[in-house]
């Protein structure tokens, strides 16, 4: 990583027994490519034997810090303990050039994919234009049914979806795990958090933020592992949160309209339109799902110009992606028709937890941080 200085913020709650191996991991990996770099292990508020292990972290590696949050002010959401731990850095290192310096983030359970990955990382930030880099993620337990279909979804989004947008649009988004951020950015950002600590989404919504400063997101074509979740409550609360803060996220940019209004290039801004509106298409698919039981029923005629066929095909105009998406996994080849068709049902778990998020916002419920529950394996 000529040149550049890389900060690896991990925050955790109550994650001990994930977060050894994740540091080892990322201290020898980047030990062997640079000596210009530390990482932060924010404990927010862990109530497990985290301060043990991470005590014994620091003892073993000398470029390892350690930020210790107590209640009242941790537990207050990963953006609070980002930007807690931003400011640690900042006070910690206040004379190194922030143009060459990167942050990067790691959840505890993530696990680096590729020998090369922080190598590609550094050559990415050689380009002065990139602001931020996101890579894409994988599901490390996927050998169970839902983390399986869990890492259908991100490979579908990561190297598809965002591979597409990094080639033409350029409007990535970051994600929770494995994301980097020029320091100068960050500090551009900072009077707002930079993350801002109410965002449920907190990767998502600074996003957009750094998208309308100059200069562009991209998206590197390797990965970090991380663990699905495993259970079915599990997942419910993972992505009513996700749901709300996309809402969030909606409603500070788009119905605000300082989205449009930003100076953002055309295509980028259309291209994020679409993606933060992208939430009404599971209420599409309910009401069409509605027209045609009761057309079934007889209480309603629907008629349409367009031939049946045609109707049926974009119906299902998606599989070919899940289908690509699933061809990059390691599922047997024989079972992607069936995993296709599971990841089909799968998906419509969105339409009640859409539901759920906007009744929140019209009861004008607060807010509220939730961890996803992880069983390590």
């Amino acid at each position: 990583m000529a040149g550049e200085s890389i900060s690896v913020i991990i925050p955790v709650l109550n994650e001990a027994p994930a977060l050894p191996e994740l540091v080892a991991e990322v201290e020898r990996t980047l030990s062997g490519l640079t000596s210009q770099y530390e990482i932060l292990v924010i404990d927010d508020g862990s109530d497990d034997n985290t301060p043990q292990v991470t005590a014994q972290i620091q003892q073993e590696f000398s470029d390892v810090y350690i930020l210790r949050r107590e209640l009242p002010y941790a537990r207050q959401g990963k953006g609070a303990a980002l930007n807690a731990g931003l400011k640690f850095l900042f006070e910690r290192f206040p004379e190194r050039p922030k143009e060459d310096w990167v942050i990067g983030v790691f959840d505890a359970d993530g696990r680096v994919g590729e020998i090369d990955f922080f190598e590609q990382v550094g050559l990415a930030f050689c380009d002065l234009s990139v602001n931020a880099l996101q890579c894409g993620v994988r599901i490390r337990n996927r050998h169970k049914l839902l983390p399986l279909l869990q890492d259908v979804e991100f490979v579908a989004f990561s190297w598809i979806v965002q591979w597409v947008r990094d080639k033409t649009s350029g409007a990535v988004a970051l994600g929770g795990n494995g994301q980097f951020i020029r320091a100068d950015c960050l500090e551009i950002l900072q009077p707002q958090g930079p993350w801002l600590p109410t965002a449920l989404t907190e990767d998502l919504e600074i996003s957009v933020r750094i998208h309308e400063l100059p200069g562009r997101i991209r998206f590197l074509d390797r990965h970090v592992s991380q663990e699905g979740v495993e259970t079915l409550r599990a997942l419910l609360k993972q992505r009513h949160r996700w749901a709300w803060g996309t809402l969030q996220v909606f409603a500070m940019y788009v119905s605000s309209g300082r989205l449009w209004r930003s100076n953002m290039p055309l295509f980028k801004k259309l291209d994020l339109h679409y993606y933060l509106t992208f939430w009404v298409v599971p209420f599409l698919v309910l009401g069409s799902w509605g027209l045609g039981l009761l057309s079934l029923l007889g209480y309603v005629r629907v008629s349409s110009h367009f031939e049946g066929w045609l109707l049926w095909a974009n119906s299902f105009s998606f599989w070919p992606t899940m289908a690509l998406a699933l061809s990059k996994t390691d599922a047997p080849r024989f079972s992607i028709p069936k995993l296709v068709l599971l990841g089909t049902l799968y998906s419509y778990h969105w339409i009640p937890l859409l539901v759920w998020a906007w009744l929140d916002i019209f009861r004008q419920k607060k807010p509220h941080w939730l961890k996803t529950q992880r069983i390590y394996s």
